[in-house]
């Protein structure tokens, strides 16, 4: 497992090396070998909609061939929010906006059974929410790509933690 995502993480590291020197993609390895890629939503998505923004879909397009590549593995797409509006507003928004992340891939062809699409609003802020920058560090998508390990598979399809 430890090798198939080893070069799965290098593939990612070149083919998103654009989007990550301009600072709005970080990929991140975690202690269970998931990959984590945190894509920053001024990129993604205009502010309080879920709608992709053009300028996104050229990554996204290279995030889905690796994905078709690597198969052996699943994806979730975690939409965050800030703190600003409601509750219920937040996390209808970050379900809104992974569900939208999650169509792109799947029309791009990677099949729906390998895609997981979640919503957790406001509830896991990266940076305080008192000021601009922190509430934009908060607006986020996190595409976890963890894989499918013989004899474990059930584990691959649970929800990401951050660990």
């Amino acid at each position: 497992v430890g090798h198939y995502m080893d070069n799965q993480q290098r593939e990612f590291e070149q083919s998103l090396a654009r989007e990550r020197e301009a600072n709005q993609l970080e990929i991140e390895r975690l202690r269970d070998d998931t990959l984590k890629l945190t894509v920053d939503s001024e990129v993604s998505f205009d502010f309080a909609k879920a709608d992709i923004k053009d300028a996104f879909r050229p990554s996204l397009d290279k995030l889905a061939a690796l994905l078709l590549k690597y198969d052996r593995t699943v994806v979730h797409v975690v939409g965050h929010t800030d703190s600003i509006g409601s509750d219920d507003y937040n996390q209808g928004l970050s379900e809104r906006r992974a569900q939208r992340v999650g169509d792109y891939l799947a029309t791009y062809g990677v099949p729906r059974d390998r895609l997981r699409t979640e919503g957790r609003g406001e509830r896991e802020p990266r940076a305080s929410n008192a000021d601009e920058a922190g509430r934009q560090l908060n607006r986020r998508v996190e595409i976890f790509v963890k894989p499918v390990v013989e004899g474990q598979e059930q584990r691959a399809y649970e929800s990401p933690h951050y660990y």
